[in-house]
């Protein structure tokens, strides 16, 4: 039967590619709700395009009010339930292709959401299609759950879910494999300062950088006044430790980083801290010159683990990462996000409201501290030997658990896990520019994903 699965998806590649192409090409970001539409016309658009591909292969489906859509492989109780998300972050600059639409090179696709999370749960619906059509005998439902929120909070599950039962397993295909049994907690919060730079010479007028308070950005810039190319060109000497790129027309710094997962930071080069570093080699006015090194004493550059902040602390799942994901100043308003991914020795009292005071420490205000706690599911359960046991038949590696500080769609599933579809140790540049997924791990993906449908729902 092994042999018989992997045929299947050979012959169906082009099918498969197909497929993902077509949802690749709604770019849907979430946007301004519309009766229906609680994401806005692209989330919603993107939902009814898998709906209707589903119903295409004869599966019962529903749109469960434009947050989720379901897809069911029979009418028996379910047993599975696999949770894909349709939405994706903004496509950002960078891109050597037009991000929403699949350009497949070598062996490889490129596109927004390829990888997280499009592909992979394209790979989940053929795997039921495969199922079904190479007759493997299930009497148990798998349910396809997807989502259309997963990049801004979740709140799409969290409206099936009040309505919907919670599933006795899942697994969401948006990681890498073996199997994620540990999800970091998060901690993700907007901070708030105003200032008066009114009667000051030499001053930031604007700084602005990101979109995502996932994502660490490519790109960030501030606009100056009475600040002259050469005091630039001082600062940008002495932030040259960074490995960012400035650039400076006379009014506006532009920085230039690497964009990342927040849930690994170290992975990309922070724009925006880059930029705190640069600026505060600038002799601004006062008001102006202690702004910076607020901002700069709270997030020094490729500083990652919350050791300014006093909550640097790691265990089982890892290390506690802070990043830096969004700033927005105009007219004396400043507002910033970050992104804080916490393991399972993090609390409230150790971690949010220590965080929380050490802003109010520098000036800024904060919106609350209520964090989300760590997730785990033992590693000994019968449900994560069958994963790992597929795993390894068919990807040949050794299956074994992980963690991960990048939290997915079963966060709050008692026998949630990730699985896949993305292979060991694989960087697939999701949330960056040029997103891409090998084929042979989305055919791989749902290989397996067919082998544990038909086990668990057997």
């Amino acid at each position: 039967m092994r042999k018989e699965i992997i045929d299947y998806f050979r012959n169906n590649k082009d099918e498969m590619i197909k497929s993902i192409s077509e949802l690749v090409g709604v770019p849907s970001v979430r946007g301004e709700a519309k009766e229906g539409m609680p994401f806005g016309e692209k989330p919603a658009e993107v939902l009814e395009l898998a709906l209707k591909t589903a119903d295409g292969f004869g599966f019962k489906t529903e749109n469960h009010g434009g947050y989720v859509g379901t897809v069911d492989l029979n009418g028996g109780d379910t047993e599975l339930a696999i949770l894909a998300h349709l939405d994706v972050v903004p496509a950002g600059e960078g891109w050597d292709t037009d991000p929403y639409t699949v350009v497949e090179k070598d062996g490889v696709i490129f596109g927004r959401g390829v990888s997280d999370d499009k592909g992979p749960a394209v790979a989940a619906l053929y795997a039921m299609k495969a199922v079904r059509e190479l007759d493997l005998p299930v009497s148990k439902n798998c349910r396809l759950i997807l989502g259309t929120d997963e990049e801004c909070g979740s709140s799409d599950l969290k409206y099936y879910f009040s309505k919907n039962p919670y599933p006795k397993y899942a697994f969401t295909p948006d990681a890498n494999f073996p199997v994620t049994n540990g999800e970091k907690g998060r901690f993700t919060k907007s901070f708030y300062r105003t200032v008066d730079f009114s009667d000051c010479e030499k001053y930031i007028k604007s700084f602005n950088a990101g979109e995502a308070k996932n994502a660490v950005p490519t790109f960030a810039k501030a606009e100056l006044v009475g600040v002259s190319t050469a005091e630039f060109e001082a600062a940008a000497d002495n932030a040259k430790f960074t490995g960012a790129d400035f650039s400076f027309d006379g009014e506006t710094v532009v920085c230039t980083g690497t964009a990342a997962h927040a849930s690994l930071p170290e992975n990309g080069n922070n724009p925006i801290t880059a930029l705190i570093e640069l600026l505060s080699h600038i002799e601004f006015d006062e008001k102006c010159s202690d702004f910076v090194a607020d901002l700069k004493a709270l997030f020094p550059h490729g500083k990652y683990s919350g050791e300014a902040f006093g909550v640097d602390m790691s265990d089982m799942l890892g290390s506690l990462t802070l990043t830096l994901d969004i700033v927005s100043f105009e007219d004396g308003n400043f507002e910033g996000c970050f992104d804080t991914r916490t393991p399972m020795s993090a609390t409230k009292e150790n971690c949010a409201d220590v965080i929380a005071a050490k802003l109010e420490a520098h000036g800024f205000a904060i919106e609350n501290t209520e964090m989300i706690r760590a997730h785990y599911v033992d590693e000994s359960s019968d449900f994560i030997k069958t994963l790992l046991r597929a795993y390894e038949d068919y990807s040949g590696d050794k299956g074994e658990c992980i963690s991960m500080g990048g939290g997915t769609y079963v966060h709050d599933i008692e026998n949630g896990v990730a699985f896949g579809a993305i292979s060991r140790d694989t960087v697939t540049n999701m949330h960056g520019a040029n997103e891409f997924m090998p084929i042979d791990d989305l055919l791989t993906a749902a290989a397996i994903f067919t082998d544990v449908i038909a086990e668990i729902c057997k």
